[in-house]
């Protein structure tokens, strides 16, 4: 459901928590966390890499409402689905094995388990209304929004920001997808971060854009980590990196801190088992990390065509040498990048579907929309929506705010 305002959002929340849990129910506290934008740094952040990324001014809204049985918390999500989730957080722990699928429910009772694996207290007797403007499917972490929304709403009391971020990360990983913390950090943070993988750290940067934009195209072929081969990823590098601290580096952490130098031809012809495809996945970690160092320098400057380049490189490195993306996104990209006023292109998130980025003179946007609807969509005409391509700003971080 394509919302339009803040506004719409609360009252869609408003309006189903009502249908839901009776005309008397009234919300006393709103958890809000934002989806995000991966500027660059594609597939590193579990590859203990670095990571520019920004929290965009679209949210995943919670309306918190206290009331219903001891021990039960219930919730709906209308916009996704017509019924009512009710978990009791004494026996969550038990029910591991009953998920079928991914989706809000499955999320719930990742946050509840990887809460109550750290003792933490949770609110229970709460009755949850979930509704928000972060595109489902589209690259933009819908998931890890939710998730961080729901560790703040059920939680007694504040928590760090590491602590936030690191449970809801455990909360996807028992839904089955196995990311990074990127996404979380950035939801958590606000605004543009340098995030480091190897830390699970992050700094906040102040990029001055001028006449620029970030935008996000629709493929229209939709993402989900779970069923991707983003799985398969993460397993192949776990992998090569075993072969490579067997056999050329024993101190190495993360294939994230592997050096260019490091990473030379001749050296990597010394790691037995490291076939085509796990080399090939592991040039694209190191020169990803590389351009976001480079990206930071640009982002200081002010230097948008080069940022632009780095983006476009980036791109081409995810889906030749990482072979994540979908022919149709980089159909979309490459009509993006020939585009005028269009300082790079990619695609975005964990692949095989989603979106494509693009960094666009701000001047340029409306005839790059209608050069897509002209191109890509009237190609594509079973792919084209109404919000086709959105124009992105930062937002603030993860709160809890009174209704």
């Amino acid at each position: 459901m394509a919302l339009n305002t803040q506004d719409d959002v609360r009252s869609s929340a408003i309006r189903n928590g009502k249908r839901a849990f009776g005309h008397a129910w009234v919300p006393v506290q709103w958890s809000v966390a934002p989806g995000r934008l991966e500027l660059l740094g594609n597939h590193v952040d579990y590859n203990g890499g670095l990571v520019l990324a920004g929290a965009i001014d679209r949210s995943i809204w919670i309306a918190i409402a206290e009331g219903g049985q001891p021990d039960l918390i219930q919730a709906i999500a209308g916009d996704v689905e017509d019924r009512v989730i009710a978990l009791r957080t004494e026996s969550v722990a038990k029910d591991i094995d009953s998920r079928s699928g991914t989706g809000p429910e499955q999320y719930l009772q990742g946050v509840i388990e990887a809460m109550i694996a750290r003792d933490l207290k949770i609110r229970s007797s709460l009755q949850l209304s979930i509704a928000g403007d972060v595109p489902l499917g589209f690259g933009m972490s819908s998931s890890a929004g939710l998730c961080v929304a729901m560790v703040i709403a059920l939680s007694t009391e504040p928590l760090q920001d590491q602590e936030i971020i690191l449970i809801a990360q455990d909360a996807e990983h028992r839904a089955g997808s196995p990311v990074g913390a990127m996404d979380q950090s950035a939801s958590v943070a606000g605004g543009v971060i340098l995030f480091d993988g190897a830390t699970i750290t992050f700094k906040r940067l102040e990029p001055v854009l001028h006449d620029y934009v970030f935008a996000v195209a629709n493929s229209g072929v939709n993402h989900a980590i779970g069923s991707s081969s983003y799985p398969r990823r993460v397993e192949e590098s776990r992998r090569a990196l075993a072969l490579i601290q067997e056999h050329l580096d024993p101190s190495l952490q993360a294939l994230g801190a592997l050096e260019p130098d490091a990473w030379s031809g001749k050296k990597r012809r010394q790691v037995p088992g490291l076939d085509r495809i796990l080399v090939s996945r592991v040039d694209h970690v190191v020169s990803e990390v590389e351009r976001v160092r480079q990206g930071v320098a640009a982002i200081e400057a002010s230097d948008w065509r080069t940022f632009g380049r780095l983006m476009s490189a980036s791109g081409r490195s995810s889906a030749e040498q990482y072979e994540i993306s979908h022919p149709l996104v980089e159909e979309l990209v490459s009509d993006l990048r020939d585009m005028p006023g269009v300082a790079g292109a990619r695609m975005m998130g964990g692949g095989e579907g989603g979106p494509a980025l693009a960094l666009i003179e701000s001047r340029a946007v409306e005839k790059v929309r209608s050069t897509l609807a002209d191109g890509y969509y009237s190609r594509h005409a079973d792919r084209s929506a109404s919000d086709a391509l959105q124009v992105c700003g930062f937002g603030p971080g993860a709160r809890l705010i009174r209704a």
